[in-house]
């Protein structure tokens, strides 16, 4: 059995995919769903992709009427989103034959005596393409489940996963086919086969920009609804006001086997108490005192949060938290990035702690990590440094030990929230005779240390951050995390708490911006922008780089929830989500134009109230914190896809 997609013209389905070698193809006629059962095989034309496709005569063989009127466009409709969703995951995995073709060839093609596949520009492109099949791969196996499960909104998922996942596919067989070189375009090699049906493949539904037009529609034909399919949720607008649940969530296996995208009751009452608790207390007021001080951070907030548990929301009893779960605690922190809560000092306080409990001493666990827990202490990153950029390893601020005392001297860029912490989390080189990532040790630092000295940096994207001086600063060595040249190890702990997809929160308040935007300006080809399709394009596109940041954050929290560590998967998180949040930003400032260049805190800013160029400013930095996006592909790349290492 064959689906024609297209209704009939003129008594014929054109270019009906399988209908060269179907007993049957459904078709609508009209207004009339019918099956039509030819009395011989109609003829495939060569064709890109090489595949049984053939126009369909209907005419020429037994014709049944399965449904007419309203039914029978409804019912073809709903074929065609399953064709999209089931294709969608047909592309998936012709994506992952391409590219274990692909990173197969580069391991073993030897070019200039080493790996091509050891090559970083090689490496890179096997990552990007890696980490969006990952998301083509979830969102696909989403959009089959919110057909399966009848999701309100579960129309919007075969449109998205058929675009990115097709996109996908088509990118990484054309980089596989490159990589091959001229091997690549002879017959006899299945990439140019795999290379020919990816992009054939789209074409069945016509131009894929198409798809996005159609996306757009789905998505916010609704004048009322907001950024996150299936949700009233608009988080610049009436963060705290009554919203459904947004139709998203986590993925996790049942106990069949398949997978089931709803968060569990549990989840969803505690998100629901974050979120009346956030719309109390993260007021305009508290989200612009951050913004124009640059500090984004504030101790109001951070109290009254430490005061209610949030900051040991998932910490065991024994430290005075909830015991609250990896998903309970991702629902957490995606509500307050959505609600715009200024929480870097959080953020870093939570990262120390949690590295705290893997590598610190007992002493630590029971010292530093109750003042975290407790609102009491805010900590700071000391790794980067003048020189070094990235390059962590090469850190050459000193700590010499005499004793059981340390002397510290050096000093560390961007140390965002010294101005405010109580502790600095501090890498330093205690060897110089061994390899220089073997060579370092780490230490949590008391900031009023005598010795330690702040200058304030201020920032393109407006956020403050600060150079920080040690000067022969004296350090206990209970102050000491994990062993004497044992940093590199400690480091690596706690760069698994700190690459994650939290901006996925701020990526939704970017789009719910320009959601705002455009249903309010003016169209210079009449109507409103909302309208335009250059503008649809752009939005839908977010839309689904929103979702699939989504799903990677929240599968790296649910293989947290079953005790796996999720080092490449979070990587790919933060990888994506960053990348992502810089596309959007750019292209949301250039739909509005002139519009576009006032800034945040004019009082002539009308686009949006300028929060788009304050995006835009903002979120470039997002793809250095945490490891530069380099970095995370030469990750993805060795760690994921076991190519060799870079020379």
């Amino acid at each position: 059995m064959a689906l024609a997609l297209h209704p009939a013209v003129d008594g014929h389905a054109r270019l009906v995919p399988g209908a060269a070698v179907a007993a049957a193809v459904v078709v609508l006629d009209g207004d009339e769903l019918v099956v039509v059962e030819p009395a011989e095989a109609p003829s495939s034309p060569t064709n890109l992709g090489s595949a049984p496709l053939a126009t369909v005569d209907l005419a020429a063989g037994a014709r049944t009427v399965l449904a007419s009127g309203p039914d029978a466009v409804a019912a073809h409709a709903t074929a065609v989103d399953e064709w999209r969703a089931l294709t969608a995951r047909w592309l998936v995995g012709l994506g992952r034959e391409s590219q274990a073709i692909g990173v197969q060839y580069a391991k073993d093609r030897k070019q200039f005596d080493v790996a091509v596949g050891s090559f970083q520009a090689v490496q890179h492109r096997f990552a990007d393409l890696a980490t969006d099949l990952d998301g083509a791969d979830l969102l696909s196996n989403k959009a089959v489940w919110a057909l399966d499960v009848g999701d309100p909104v579960g129309t919007s998922f075969p449109a998205m996963a058929f675009w990115f996942a097709g996109d996908t596919a088509q990118r990484t067989a054309s980089w596989a086919l490159h990589v091959h070189g001229g091997y690549g375009f002879m017959e006899e090699y299945d990439i140019q086969l795999h290379f020919r049906r990816a992009k054939a493949t789209r074409l069945l539904l016509g131009d894929p920009k198409r798809e996005l037009q159609l996306l757009a529609g789905r998505l916010w034909d609704d004048p009322e609804s907001g950024p996150v399919p299936g949700s009233r949720l608009r988080p610049t607008s009436a963060y705290g006001a009554a919203a459904d649940e947004p139709a998203t969530a986590a993925t996790a296996s049942d106990a069949d086997g398949g997978f089931d995208f709803r968060l569990g009751a549990e989840v969803l009452d505690f998100r629901r108490e974050v979120r009346e608790f956030l719309g109390r207390h993260v007021t305009p007021e508290v989200i612009e005192r951050a913004h124009h001080t640059g500090t984004i951070h504030d101790n109001g907030l951070h109290a009254v949060m430490a005061e209610a548990g949030w900051i040991s929301a998932g910490w065991p009893a024994e430290f005075g938290g909830q015991g609250r779960s990896p998903l309970e605690m991702n629902a957490l922190t995606e509500e307050m990035y959505l609600s715009g809560a200024p929480v870097d000092g959080l953020g870093v306080a939570s990262l120390v702690a949690h590295t705290l409990l893997i590598d610190g001493t007992d002493w630590q666990k029971r010292t530093i990590i109750p003042e975290i827990l407790s609102g009491k202490a805010l900590c700071c990153l000391g790794y980067s440094e003048p020189d070094a950029g990235s390059d962590v390893a090469a850190c050459t601020t000193k700590a010499v030990q005499d004793g059981d005392e340390w002397t510290i001297n050096g000093q560390k860029m961007f140390t965002t929230m010294a101005h405010e912490a109580q502790y600095v989390f501090l890498l330093t080189r205690t060897n110089t005779e061994v390899a220089k990532h073997k060579g370092l040790t780490m230490f949590v630092v008391p900031m009023d240390q005598a010795g330690v000295s702040i200058t304030p940096v201020h920032t393109m994207g407006g956020e403050r951050t600060n150079i920080t001086y040690y000067d022969d600063v004296k350090v206990d060595d209970k102050y000491r995390v994990g062993e004497v040249d044992g940093g590199w190890k400690v480091m690596m702990t706690a760069l698994v708490f700190e690459r994650n997809s939290a901006w996925y929160g701020e990526l939704v308040r970017l789009l719910d911006h320009g959601l705002g935007w455009a249903r309010s300006a003016p169209s210079p080809t009449g109507g409103l922008m909302v309208d335009d399709p250059l503008v649809r394009e752009r939005l839908a596109r977010i839309a689904v780089g929103n979702e699939i940041s989504n799903l990677l954050g929240w599968r790296a929290a649910w293989m947290a929830s079953e005790g796996t560590l999720p080092g490449v998967e979070g990587t790919m998180a933060k990888l994506f989500t960053t990348e992502h949040y810089q596309f959007a930003g750019n292209e949301l400032i250039d739909a509005l134009g002139t519009d576009g260049l006032t800034r945040h805190g004019d009082p002539t800013a009308t686009a949006a109230d300028g929060w788009i160029e304050a995006i835009y400013r903002h979120c470039q930095v997002t793809t250095i914190y945490g490891g530069t996006s380099e970095v995370l592909r030469g990750i993805i790349a060795e760690r994921g896809l076991q190519l060799p290492r870079n020379r």
